[in-house]
């Protein structure tokens, strides 16, 4: 069965607004992530998903497919509604601020899909220890190849048991349907973490990555990610 590729991306980020056309080495940060997708080389379709009629000028004078969509709650929320419309099944989520992430991982959470389509899927790499009090950077927690609880924070002691999480993640349609029915929940909006509405319902299935998650979330890190763009 083919498996999608659909990129949501917003204007309005609480810690960035307007992130997705921010410019790293010359372009916009949404035709980065757009492009590395097209790298893996094993999507049968390519597509953001956004609010923005300015993204969607960006990503379609790149030669990139966009569908406009309502205002979402979440990413999984407007990546549901998009797959909806276009009657996808199974469908990588690929956060839009992921502009360097590594093709062969997105080969790998695909592959996964197609053989758990009752599960979610997503990835996690190395957590650096210094970053374990960064709230920025989303943790993990794995075992048996299955996720059992995502944080913002952990303790430097406690570091080497977590990872860090990757925006990256995989569904079917009957998994995307489910989680888009229900409401947001006490922990998911805490935490800001929209996984959490899933956890104890489905299966979290883990792509384990050898590569650090390098993604923007707020305006400092455009700097960084440049600079390892050039280095590459």
């Amino acid at each position: 069965m083919p498996v999608h590729c659909i990129v949501p991306a917003r204007m309005g980020s609480s810690r960035f607004p307007g992130k997705p056309l921010v410019k790293i080495g010359g372009k916009e940060m949404i035709v980065r992530t757009l492009e590395r997708a097209l790298l893996a080389g094993c999507f049968e379709r390519i597509v953001c998903a956004t609010d923005s009629e300015k993204i969607a000028e960006v990503v379609s004078n790149a030669g990139f497919e966009f569908l406009l969509t309502g205002a979402c709650a979440t990413g999984s929320d407007r990546v549901a509604e998009a797959a909806r419309a276009l009657d996808l099944d199974l469908v990588v989520n690929l956060q839009g601020d992921e502009p360097l992430v590594e093709p062969s991982v997105l080969c790998d959470v695909a592959r996964e899909l197609e053989a758990h389509p009752e599960c979610w899927v997503t990835v996690a790499c190395p957590l650096n220890p210094s970053e374990a009090e960064l709230a920025t950077v989303v943790k993990v927690k794995v075992r048996d190849g299955l996720a059992v609880d995502f944080t913002r924070n952990v303790k430097p002691e406690e570091a080497p048991s977590w990872f860090q999480h990757q925006g990256i993640y995989a569904y079917s349609r009957a998994a995307r349907d489910e989680f888009s029915s229900l409401p947001q929940s006490p922990v998911e909006l805490e935490r800001s973490l929209e996984q959490m509405r899933i956890m104890g319902l489905r299966p979290i299935r883990i792509v384990q990555s050898p590569y650090p998650s390098v993604s923007v979330d707020v305006p400092s890190d455009v700097e960084s990610v440049d600079a390892l763009l050039h280095k590459r």
